[in-house]
Formats: C-alpha cells, sequence, structure tokens
C-alpha cells in the first residue's frame, strides 16, 4: 500500500489540481512553450539524474516530460535503449496530478499502478518515488522519479533530496526558456533593423538616382569646364547609385554573407559602362565569404578608385585580389597617366578620395599608392580579417 509519506500529500494536494481538459490544454501549451520534448542529451539535466540515483541508492532515475500521447525522457540514468514510453497508462502522467511526490513503496500491490507494462511485465519495477516539475504558473510538465525493481521505503530525508532535485531541474528548464525567448527577441530585433535598413539603403539609392539625373540636366544647360564638372558628378553619384542597387540585390539580408570576388566581379559590370570605348575592367580575386558590413564599404571604395582611373583617362583597370595571414590585400591599378608628383590622398579635397579615406576607416585598412606596372596609379588596400567578419565557409578558406 502506499506509505505515510504519500498519505501526507494525496488528502491535500489531489484537490487542488484541476483534471479538466481545459486544464490539461493548459499544461499541454506549457509543455510546449518549455521547447524540450525531442531535444538532444544535455549533460546538465544526465548529471541529476545520476546524482538522483546516488543519493536515493536506486538503481534508476528519470527525468520526463508528459506529453499529449506518451511519456518521453529527457534525461535517464540506469536504463539504455527506452526513450519514452505511452502515457496511459504511465506513473509519470499519474505523478503530475499531484502536488507533492508521488510514492509507491510496492507497485505490484497497488491498483493504480498493476495495468502499468513496467510493473506487470518482465521490467518487473515496485519501487516509485516521483515529483512533479512543476512551472511557476503551476502546471506540471513532467518528473524527476527513482525506480527499483525491489520494494522498499523512502524516509522524509530523501523526499526532501528528490524534491530539492526536482527543484534543480526546473532551475535548468527556466534557465533554457528564458535563453529561447531572449534568443527570439533578438531575432526579431535583428529583424526589425535589417528591414529598417533595407528601407534607408533604397531611399539612399532612390535619391542618388534623382541627384545624378538633375546634374546631368544641369550640364547640359552649360558648356566647357562647368558642364564637363557637372558630367563628372553624375556619372560617380549614379554609379554610386548602382553600386547600392547592386548591394541591396546582392545581398538581401544584414546578416548574410556575400562572395567578395563574385561581388566585384558583378559591380565591375555595373561600371563598366563608364569607361572609355575600347576600356575593360578586370577581376581576379579569390572566393571569400565576408559580411555585408564589410562588403559595402568595400563597394563604395573600390567604386571610387575605379571612377578614379576612368576619370584619369585610362582604358585598362585591374582588381587583384589575394589572400594573406591576417588580412586581405586588394590592388587597383590602371593604365592611365598616373598620380601626380606628391599625391597624397590625405591632403585631396575631392569627393572621391573623402569617400576613399571614409571607407578606408570604416574598413580598419591600410591604403597606400604609387605606380602601376600598366604605367598608371596603384593603390593598394590591405583589410584586416576578424572572426566576426567571416562565415564559417570564408574563415575555412583563410585557415587553409
Amino acid at each position: 500500500m502506499l506509505d505515510e509519506t504519500f498519505l501526507a500529500y494525496e488528502g491535500a494536494s489531489m484537490a487542488q489540481i484541476d483534471l479538466s481538459p481545459h486544464a490539461e490544454t493548459a499544461r499541454l501549451s506549457a509543455v510546449r512553450r518549455y521547447a524540450v520534448l525531442d531535444t538532444p542529451p544535455d549533460g546538465a539535466f544526465d548529471r541529476i539524474a545520476t546524482l538522483a540515483a546516488r543519493l536515493l541508492g536506486t538503481p534508476i532515475a528519470i527525468i520526463s516530460i508528459v506529453d499529449e500521447d506518451r511519456i518521453w525522457f529527457k534525461s535517464h540514468a540506469g536504463l539504455e535503449g527506452v526513450e519514452e514510453i505511452p502515457r496511459d497508462p504511465g506513473l509519470c502522467a499519474s505523478a503530475i496530478l499531484h502536488d507533492g511526490p508521488w510514492i509507491l513503496t510496492d507497485a505490484s500491490v497497488e491498483p493504480v499502478a498493476l495495468s502499468n507494462p513496467l510493473v506487470a511485465g518482465d521490467f518487473g519495477l515496485r519501487f516509485y518515488a516521483g515529483i512533479p516539475l512543476r512551472t511557476h504558473d503551476g502546471h506540471g510538465l513532467g518528473t524527476l522519479c527513482v525506480i527499483d525493481k525491489a520494494p522498499r521505503e523512502i524516509t522524509p530525508e530523501q523526499t526532501a533530496i528528490l524534491q530539492d532535485l526536482a527543484a534543480v531541474v526546473m532551475d535548468e528548464l527556466e534557465l533554457r526558456r528564458e535563453a529561447i525567448t531572449t534568443n527570439e527577441a533578438l531575432r526579431r530585433e535583428m529583424r526589425e533593423k535589417e528591414l529598417l535598413a533595407e528601407e534607408v539603403e533604397h531611399r539612399v539609392m532612390n535619391s542618388l538616382q534623382i541627384i545624378s539625373s538633375v546634374a546631368r540636366r544641369k550640364a547640359a544647360q552649360h558648356e566647357g569646364a562647368v558642364a564637363s564638372e557637372l558630367k563628372d558628378i553624375a556619372a560617380r553619384i549614379g554609379a554610386i547609385a548602382q553600386a547600392n542597387r547592386h548591394i541591396q540585390q546582392s545581398l538581401p539580408g544584414l546578416a548574410q554573407h556575400g562572395d567578395l570576388a563574385l561581388f566585384l566581379k558583378v559591380l565591375s559590370r555595373e561600371l563598366f559602362p563608364l569607361c572609355p570605348q575600347g576600356g575593360l575592367i578586370e577581376v581576379d580575386c579569390p572566393s571569400l565569404q565576408l559580411a555585408r558590413d564589410r562588403l559595402v564599404p568595400i563597394g563604395h571604395l573600390v567604386t571610387e578608385l575605379v571612377l578614379n582611373s576612368v576619370k584619369s583617362g585610362a582604358g585598362h583597370i585591374g582588381l587583384q585580389g589575394e589572400l594573406a595571414e591576417g588580412h586581405f590585400r586588394l590592388e587597383i591599378d590602371d593604365d592611365g597617366p598616373g598620380l601626380q608628383e606628391g599625391f597624397d590622398p590625405r591632403n585631396s579635397k575631392g569627393l572621391g578620395m573623402v569617400i576613399l579615406q571614409a571607407m578606408a576607416q570604416k574598413l580598419e585598412a591600410e591604403v597606400n599608392w604609387g605606380r602601376s606596372p600598366r604605367g598608371g596609379a596603384r593603390f593598394t588596400v590591405k583589410l584586416p580579417l576578424d572572426l566576426k567578419s567571416m562565415s564559417d565557409e570564408g574563415l575555412a578558406q583563410q585557415l587553409v
């Protein structure tokens, strides 16, 4: 028969438990809220189960979750090859109907347990002590239970130990639920930021295109140096707008990574119409997966240097990338007239060089300049590569 520990709880606790279908629906909703069903083994829960069996001297301890039609074992010590059992009949399913411990000192003589296959079958369960895993809002998720194949008694001190361990299980489940909730909130926040950034970029692109169009119309109304400067402004702003369009189309999400080689090749096609007739832009760059916040300033930096080459009269422009230990080197050279004596982009007030310096600063890049083997100008951009800016694929390529 049931021992005194169980009887002490039985009279007070059963009346407090709502057994209605509505209550069971709410309980199952709580089970889903903790998102623990069918999750992989967890060291923290395994240690609790092992400790429960050791402290109470039983061969088996189980942390169970009672689902709609099954009892699933989150962790178990001393029980191999069993991950779940049917809910009906199930001792854990009965245990969650109680506020306190549910204890069977000899299940073979208890009518409530005789139909259980673990009791009546070859397994031969005799002793069962289960503590409900109860949420802060009163729902029974499952149990922490200890099992033996021989009848036995349990002391109040052992019952208290089992209750303390069950409380630790609930603490772990609460921490896990809070982590999931926090992660979901961060994902929502990230998505909201993505949508905002996409909208800002879209408006920036439209504004740049409008400014470029206005500059072209103004250029048609003037002659000489004024018309030339307005055409140059229109071309530069139009190219930046095209670069922004490419960024939006090829990298639709802030959290996405993109292939730098493909990015530069597509960008060069956008810039190619600006080259003199017969001009050429060649790209030789290894595949490298970089975060969007790295690709965007690289795109603007390359755009400005290519436009600078075009403006100087270059017909052949090369973009060559090379991976090195801890950094990526990008060279942009051309066959134009080359840089003026004493040229220093840091002293230039031109729009292109101002953008170049701003993008280099954003990338924490080192920029050098000089003469190209083609006879024109060469800019070398040395970009530090940090682990956060690279995808797993890009990191693997870097390590190789």
